[in-house]
């Protein structure tokens, strides 16, 4: 059920990043309105990259698998390492320490796949079967896949510098869930679903984008959770 793939957490980075930018408004009003001294409250904005590890934070506390924990650890880390250079004049020259990036991202990707491999371990719910949708890659090339399974359940797709379409439009489920997990790095994923499925996105997109142009309505007998990161790509769902 659409219940089971859900938090029961509120605390959402969302609400967390909402909460912060009520609060610095209210802050500003009271220094238009000679309350508080606005300098100082304008001085606050050196600690806006804080709201990125506040959004790792929770995406941690609603982590539940071990890739979710890490990328969590990576938005903490980017967090506090941009406030410092912020508040303390603290100078890293990231042209020495770009490459990093690349670790960090691949040891993203290998927590992944142990991941999955727990996940499609006899006895788990997802068998990898005619059930799954499986899971591709696509590294400076491009895959298209068409999905006819009667009862899908979940796939894995990851695009760097490639592109990977799926067609879902001869599929459907058997509880009326399906996930699928997208992790893109300058790359793109286009994925078509029936016009009777409702998508619901629980991507984060970091200098990219997700367009929604699927047609399916919430009270949609069939419904797909898309979860994952977007880093300097794009996603496109449509019908």
């Amino acid at each position: 059920m659409a219940s089971d793939l859900r938090s029961p957490r509120q605390w959402t980075a969302q609400v967390v990043v909402g909460i912060l930018i009520v609060v610095f408004g209210l802050l500003l009003t009271a220094g238009n309105l000679g309350w508080v001294d606005r300098r100082q409250v304008l001085g606050l904005l050196r600690f806006w990259p804080l709201a990125i590890s506040v959004a790792g934070v929770s995406r941690l506390l609603n982590a539940d698998s071990r890739s979710d924990r890490i990328f969590s650890g990576i938005l903490i880390f980017v967090g506090v390492w941009l406030t410092a250079e912020q508040v303390y004049a603290f100078r890293i020259h990231l042209f020495q320490w770009w490459p990093l990036l690349l670790v960090l991202g691949g040891v993203w990707l290998i927590s992944r796949a142990w991941d999955r491999e727990t996940s499609t371990a006899p006895g788990a719910v997802d068998s990898g079967g005619p059930d799954s949708g499986g899971s591709e890659f696509a590294l400076w090339s491009g895959v298209k896949r068409r999905v006819a399974s009667p009862a899908f359940r979940r796939a894995d797709l990851t695009a760097v510098m490639g592109g990977i379409e799926m067609d879902l439009r001869p599929a459907s489920t058997a509880t009326g869930d399906a996930v699928i997990d997208v992790f893109v790095m300058w790359g793109g994923i286009e994925i078509t679903v029936p016009p009777d499925w409702a998508v619901v996105n629980h991507i984060l997109p970091i200098m990219g984008g997700v367009v929604d142009k699927s047609t399916g309505t919430q009270a949609a007998a069939h419904r797909l959770h898309l979860r994952g990161v977007v880093l300097m790509g794009g996603i496109e769902i449509k019908t």
